[in-house]
């Protein structure tokens, strides 16, 4: 009887064991990547921090609020549209009733098989931005021409 129980035990342990893998879960940001902006000065060129912003991006359907903060904050990132649009337009303000500075983002992607957990994500390519309604942002900056992952500073967005 209690070498049944043992063996048993044995059998749920190893169905436990065997039912983890590193493909159950895509966590290692093997996503699709998000933008990543920061923020400069026009005048100097150098780095920014903003005491608060505002970012609305149209996914298709009108804007939708993305970031809304209002302590400091240097840099940002930004889910870009998924879907076959080469384009994704971003609204952005340093305060709530003046999100008024319009960019628009042009890439083409293509697709990428990840894991079977992880499935396909999206890598963007050919990106260029355009200043369309200037206030409170200037200009951009784009030192990227690809975003395939979050680390490096994809835009900079010139106040």
């Amino acid at each position: 009887m209690k070498l049944t129980k043992i063996f048993f035990l044995l059998i749920v342990l190893l169905a436990f064991y065997s039912c983890s893998s590193d493909d159950d879960i895509c966590i290692g940001g093997e996503a699709t990547p998000r933008m990543k902006i920061k923020f400069k000065t026009e005048a100097t060129g150098k780095l920014k921090t903003l005491d608060s912003l505002y970012v609305n991006v149209d996914y298709g359907s009108g804007p939708v609020s993305v970031i809304a903060r209002k302590v400091k904050t240097d840099s940002v990132y930004i889910p870009l549209r998924v879907d076959e649009n080469p384009y994704t337009e971003i609204y952005v303000g340093l305060s709530k009733a003046a999100i008024s500075s319009k960019i628009k983002i042009n890439y083409t992607t293509s697709s990428q098989y990840v894991s079977p957990a992880c499935g396909v994500k999206k890598i963007y390519e050919n990106v260029n931005s355009s200043v369309e309604t200037a206030n409170p942002v200037v200009g951009a900056e784009q030192p990227q021409t690809q975003i395939i992952d979050e680390n490096k500073t994809h835009l900079f967005l010139l106040f």
